[in-house]
């Protein structure tokens, strides 16, 4: 985990060794590494469709309960361009989660649950959100 700490905050990093981390042990194995490379890179015939979208779903859950708020994509963008030393004006922020929400179907609450990710990211040609 200390092998990928980037410039800026780590919430973006922290999904991504999550994502990584398949048996949730705190450590990556070679073999989870490889794998999550394949899906990232959406080459991992072996792993069902269902299980591409959760694993992908955990990663812009950022607190990990069970639902993406816009604070939720808010932090995982914010971390996303700090890591990639991207400059984003917090207003570009604001316009682009208040866009993506509009694409799904929200919850009570207001949040995206997996059902509504699963049936809407994967149909844009944008990739997983």
């Amino acid at each position: 985990r200390q092998m990928m700490l980037t410039q800026g905050d780590s919430v973006f990093v922290e999904s991504l060794f999550r994502m990584f981390d398949r048996d949730n042990s705190g450590g990556i194995d070679f073999a989870e590494f490889v794998t999550s490379l394949a899906l990232y890179q959406n080459k991992a015939r072996s792993v069902s469709d269902d299980e591409k979208k959760r694993l992908f779903f955990k990663i812009y859950d950022a607190d990990g309960d069970g639902e993406i708020s816009e604070s939720d994509l808010k932090k995982m963008l914010n971390s996303c361009f700090a890591s990639s030393f991207m400059e984003v004006a917090e207003s570009d922020v604001d316009e682009l989660v208040k866009a993506t929400f509009k694409k799904y179907e929200l919850t009570p609450k207001g949040s995206i649950n997996l059902d509504s990710y699963s049936k809407f990211a994967f149909t844009h040609s944008s990739g997983y959100m």
